[in-house]
């Protein structure tokens, strides 16, 4: 089983109580496909496809049931006490049986590469997991991957190891107990090289990291838009929609037709209460403009109409300005006879008022003298003739201009009445029509008053007509009272006619209601009786095709449902993979940040951490703080080398965390940098927490295999390391294997020893001795001394030779202030031949490293206590460190 169908059978477990039915239909076709689902991604739809694909064949048959099975039958973390034996045969690059045993704490396998330790680790990951990640990653059958290309077999390897009770018992796979048993270079490869830093790239580096990239792959490869895979539409729905498109104007019509049904009877309705007692349209029609020689209410209301419409009001001519213009042209009349009556007194003496007025313009001339006799006039004062004439003159002139006025005024009155009589005549002459206009009862009295104005031909007969019209005036009155009477009268009949009009308006309207009423239901049934004959013709014509879209739409609506469902499965999933690298790092922060720095405790101290923060929810961020610093993106900050280091550290962190039994480091070193690599190894071998775990690790760097195993003393390193050495084939596709060959230089040095090498162990004591050295200096500076050491170079470019590194040491373990080590004192000055002329041991250690023709041997013993001085010195200096003291003595338990 995959670990990518592991992990989705556990996201099945979590989320399947908040399943619906037709989620839980499609993870169940998604789980029993899923090696097919999962070879296939987003690309041009393939996953859509596919799924869309199972769910057609399926059918009604998809199950919501399912069983998940087990996570794992073996035996749970923790029962497990340690590994104990696999043997491999026909597995990968392994053509022959291969038994390794592994009960010893620590196994380190080397070989270069190609030579079959990745066969060895997948061995490992199948007999744990039931999976191969490589294999997965690849979509190969892990039946056809595990084959052996020579023998074409392929043969489960079988892995035991030690229980609860101290017994060997078969270890079985288990992926829940076991995922974080292993620590690949892949995945620290995978944590440092995502390429880009956004919050989503972070998480996926933390998946990769926990082995989760194949999952991670599974989960967000399902397509987007899946309505664009699955037939939710129906193709013969489609097809007869597409037709149907023929009549859909005439099931529009249907569909508006009882809308329209009810407009026509509510309009009927309407008009209809207008009429009491007319219960049809038709009765209305012919109520209104008739039928036959039944005439209609409109026709009476025309004729009503039309009778009034010819009666028009009469103008008054002025008949009050007649009576007026009577009385008016009787006063003139009346003045004149006066006039002339007053002129008759002068008629004879007008001729005498030049005389006057003559004799009134001399009197300047004859001043008081009589201008015709030239007699004074007054004599003393007192008037001398009988009537003074200029006085007489002036009183004569005066009455004879009066006379004159008189005689004008009567010109003038003659002129007024003659305008008078014009203006009185003209009315005159229109009150016949005006009297019988109005059908005056005294209309012959009126014709008489006209014929008696048409008489007046002189002022005689002007004076006695108007003496006649005077007389006439109550007549006038009467034919004034008459047509203004008559007049009232038309007015009325003009309001009425706007009465009879508006009701015609009216009547006429209710017509046009009626027949818009009749259109439109005429209208309504035809369109009815056009569109069902054309629909009830096109189900003729299409009564297979409709028989078949009919069939279609429980697998539409079927559809629908998984459309939803696989929307709401997507997200779920999504969520889940999202947060599931954020669970797992959960409460990481104060481990990964403690093994981060043992890691780097040889790198400068700017590069120490004072705080780390994992993320705990998504969009989060992995955070580190330096010291006096802020808080970092720490993918952004960190070189590639540290990030793996962090990656190293967050795996170490969560082996702690859960308390895992065994740790099987698959070619990590390959992963990390040099100069991290001292860090590795003191923190695997020398923390209580990880060194107190079984550790398989697996290397092809020679070295680091060799410092691995000198980091171990050689009293404890028969008992707690297992070596494996895989070599390079002399046959092609042959794994070779080479068993306990240990690269302890103390523990190869006493082999040699034992075996009669003497020159070659002493060769490996100077080896001894100068990593002890080194790894003494290291602790004496961790210790917080700053070691600076006098040291002679025998060449440019040479490093110190071993003479000087230990004469510096001892010199400076001498000092009075320096306190530490002070044990390793002794030792070092024995080795030096401090205590001797001629230091022999030191002589030993030249000469046995140099190859040169001897003519005496190695002494034995000499060499023997040479072998034990460096052994007790490795001793000293380990127990030198506490945290080294306590991990040995706890890996010798």
């Amino acid at each position: 089983m995959s670990k990518a169908l592991t992990e989705f059978k556990r996201f099945l477990s979590k989320e399947l109580g908040s399943m619906s039915q037709f989620e839980k239909k499609l993870s169940g076709l998604i789980l029993k496909n899923f090696e097919e689902i999962s070879a296939v991604g987003t690309a041009k739809g393939q996953r859509g496809k596919l799924v869309a694909k199972l769910i057609q064949n399926a059918g009604d048959g998809a199950a919501e049931d399912f069983d998940l099975g087990e996570e794992g039958t073996g035996h749970v973390a923790g029962t497990v006490s340690r590994l104990s034996q696999i043997t491999v045969g026909n597995f990968r690059g392994f053509s022959d049986n291969h038994s390794f045993s592994l009960i010893k704490k620590f196994t380190f396998a080397y070989g270069p590469n190609g030579t079959g330790k990745s066969s060895l680790c997948e061995a490992f990951e199948y007999c744990l997991l039931g999976s191969i990640h490589e294999a997965d990653n690849k979509r190969i059958d892990v039946a056809s991957y595990i084959r052996n290309s020579i023998t074409g077999l392929s043969d489960r390897p079988v892995l035991k190891g030690i229980g609860a009770d101290g017994k060997e018992v078969d270890v079985e796979a288990d992926p829940t107990a076991y995922e974080f048993c292993f620590i690949e270079k892949n995945r620290i490869d995978g944590f440092a090289r995502v390429a880009a830093n956004t919050t989503s790239a972070q998480q996926t580096r933390l998946a990769s990291l926990f082995g989760l990239d194949e999952f991670n792959g599974f989960a967000t490869q399902f397509n987007d838009n899946f309505e664009n895979y699955l037939d939710c539409v129906g193709q013969k729905i489609k097809l007869l929609k597409d037709k149907e498109k023929q009549t859909a104007g005439h099931k529009q019509i249907l569909e508006l037709l009882p809308a329209k049904e009810k407009e026509v009877i509510e309009r009927t309705e309407v008009l209809l209460k207008k009429y009491d007692q007319i219960k049809t349209l038709v009765d209305l029609k012919v109520h209104i403009s008739g039928a036959g020689e039944t005439e209609g209410i409109l026709a009476k209301t025309n004729s009503d109409i039309a009778k009034r419409a010819t009666l028009r009001t009469v103008a008054d001519p002025g008949v009050d300005l007649i009576v007026l213009g009577g009385q008016k042209l009787s006063e003139l009349l009346k003045e004149r006879t006066t006039a002339k009556q007053f002129l008759a007194g002068y008629k004879d003496q007008l001729s005498l008022r030049d005389l006057y007025v003559a004799i009134i313009a001399n009197k300047v001339r004859y001043a008081d003298n009589c201008p015709a006799c030239e007699s004074p006039i007054h004599i003393g004062g007192a008037l001398a003739v009988p009537v003074d004439p200029y006085a007489n003159a002036e009183n004569k002139v005066k009455q004879f201009d009066e006379a004159m006025k008189k005689e004008a005024r009567i010109a003038k009155i003659k002129e007024e009445l003659d305008a008078g009589w014009v203006s009185l005549n003209g009315r005159i002459e229109r009150l016949p029509d005006l009297a019988k206009a109005v059908s005056f009862p005294d209309e012959q009295k009126i014709g008489a008053l006209y014929e008696a104005a048409g008489k007046v031909t002189d002022a005689k007969s002007l004076e006695e007509f108007v003496i006649f019209l005077t007389s006439q005036a109550a007549l006038l009155r009467a034919l004034k009272e008459t047509v203004v009477a008559f007049n009232s009268s038309i007015e009325q009949s003009k309001a009425e006619i706007k009465a009879l009009q508006s009701r015609a308006l009216l009547l006429t309207k209710d017509l046009e209601e009626i027949a818009a009423i009749s259109a439109s239901a005429k209208s309504v049934a035809d369109s009815k009786d056009t569109a069902t004959k054309a629909i009830a013709k096109f189900n003729e014509e299409n009564a297979a095709l409709i028989k078949e879209a009919e069939a279609e739409k429980p697998i539409v609506e079927r559809n629908m449902k998984y459309l939803s469902a696989y929307g709401r499965f997507r997200e779920k999933l999504l969520a889940y993979n999202a947060c599931l690298p954020l669970a797992l790092a959960a409460n990481l922060n104060e481990k990964t940040m403690e093994f981060y720095n043992a890691i780097n405790k040889h790198d400068h101290y700017s590069d120490w951490l004072v705080g780390l923060s994992l993320p705990t929810a998504t969009g989060k961020k992995i955070e580190i703080e330096f010291e006096k610093g802020k808080k970092l993106d720490a993918l952004q900050v960190l070189s590639e080398g540290h990030i793996r280091c962090l990656g190293l550290a967050i795996l170490l962190a969560k082996i702690v965390r859960d308390d895992l039994p065994f740790l099987i480091f698959d070619d990590v070193v390959n992963s990390i940098d040099d100069e991290h690599r001292t860090g590795i190894i003191e923190i695997v071998l020398g923390n209580e927490e990880i060194s107190r775990r079984q550790l398989i690790i697996t290397t092809h760097g020679e070295d680091f295999v060799k410092r691995l195993e000198n980091f171990v003393s050689k009293k404890d390193h028969p008992n707690l390391v297992n070596r494996i050495d895989f070599l390079v084939p002399t046959e092609p596709k042959k794994i070779l294997v080479k068993l306990d060959s240990p690269r302890s230089y103390l523990v190869v040095a006493q082999r040699q020893f034992d075996e009669g090498r003497i020159r070659d162990s002493i060769g490996q004591v100077r080896r001894s001795f100068e990593e002890i050295l080194n790894r003494l200096w290291k602790k004496i500076a961790a210790k917080g001394h700053n070691v600076q050491l006098k040291l002679g170079l025998r060449a440019p470019g040479a490093g110190p030779d071993l003479m000087a590194l230990a004469n510096g040491l001892h010199e400076y373990l001498s000092k009075k202030e320096v306190q530490v080590f002070q044990e390793v004192l002794p030792l070092l000055g024995q080795m030096l031949g401090r205590e001797k002329t001629h230091a022999e041991e030191w002589n030993y250690l030249n000469k046995g490293t140099h190859e040169e023709d001897r003519e005496t041997e190695f002494d034995a013993v000499l060499v023997k206590e040479m072998l034990a001085l460096v052994e007790q010195m490795e001793e000293v200096i380990a127990k030198g460190g506490a945290t080294q003291a306590k991990a040995m003595s706890t890996l010798a338990a």
